[in-house]
């Protein structure tokens, strides 16, 4: 699960608090991934030469091709637009962080209001590449028994073994 709860309830400022400066902070810090501050002038979502899609893929987003959503993962749809001027990050399984403009930002269920109107799904390597799980090293102490050591049976099974390999 990644951290986010700070990033609820901020006031929306065109170009400063908005749906991609959200995502920026997300990314600071869950991935230590540091965007650049594209200029986003006010009620940037009229402006059909403003592209979110670019902004991300300069930073190194990819688009997802394979119709798979995760943690991290940055949904582009338009909002009244006919065009992609919102962003939405996947903070959590089913769960989307954005900020609506004029509104404060805010968590939603990913229901299909969300998911059908995403263009295009972005995914960063470098987030990939952390969420990835790490193999856990299993020490033998831990899975076996201690006490089927010390059983007289098992010490004679074992002088056995080990008294015919020399």
């Amino acid at each position: 699960m990644s951290a986010f709860n700070n990033l609820i309830g901020l006031e929306y400022l065109p170009g400063k608090q908005d749906c991609f400066s959200i995502g920026r902070r997300y990314f600071r810090q869950n991935f230590d991934l540091r965007l650049r501050n594209y200029a986003r002038p006010d009620r940037f979502w009229e402006d059909p030469h403003l592209d979110l899609y670019r902004f991300y893929q300069r930073e190194g987003f990819k688009a997802v091709i394979d119709d798979t959503i995760t943690i991290g993962d940055v949904l582009l749809m338009p909002l009244h637009t006919p065009f992609a001027t919102h962003a939405c990050i996947v903070v959590d399984d089913n769960l989307i962080l954005h900020h609506p403009p004029g509104g404060l930002s805010c968590t939603d269920r990913m229901r299909p209001r969300w998911s059908n109107r995403a263009t295009v799904v972005l995914r960063h390597p470098l987030v990939t590449q952390l969420l990835k799980p790490v193999p856990k090293t299993v020490h033998l102490h831990e899975v076996l028994d201690a006490d089927v050591f010390r059983n007289p049976e098992f010490q004679r099974a074992a002088a056995r073994v080990l008294g015919s390999r020399r």
